[in-house]
């Protein structure tokens, strides 16, 4: 069974250390599948986990490695995720600045007082 955690936790860690590396270059397209891998891995290793006993020494130095790379794999998917939430905040007012069309104010400066336009017009729909 010793065998059994072993070769699981190492897959684990494979799978985290895999998603990281494509985290880090940026390639967003390939971590689906790494994902996916990550999941497959961890039912492995739950699995792993669940039918075995007291662990032992080389079990936990695995262990330490796994705990690892996690927690890496945590840190580099966190800034991964801010750099696209940043990124999709930036698209926003970008759309927002281009739907604007400024006539009356600058974007992002309220108005002092109501736009004389519309003075003109309740005037003119009065008439």
């Amino acid at each position: 069974m010793s065998a059994t955690l072993i070769r699981a936790t190492r897959r684990m860690a494979e799978s985290l250390q895999n998603e990281t590396t494509l985290a880090s270059l940026g390639a967003l397209g390939d971590l689906a599948a790494a994902a996916e891998a990550k999941k497959i891995a961890l039912e492995e290793f739950t699995e792993a986990c669940a039918s075995h006993g007291p662990m032992t020494a080389g079990e936990r130095v695995e262990l330490r490695r796994l705990l690892a790379a996690a927690d890496e794999n945590a840190i580099i998917l966190e800034a991964v995720s801010n750099t696209l939430r940043d990124l999709t905040k930036k698209v926003r007012a970008a759309a927002a600045t281009i739907a604007d069309p400024g006539t009356y104010t600058l974007p992002g400066c309220a108005a002092r007082q109501p736009p004389r336009h519309v003075m003109s017009a309740c005037i003119n729909a009065r008439v």
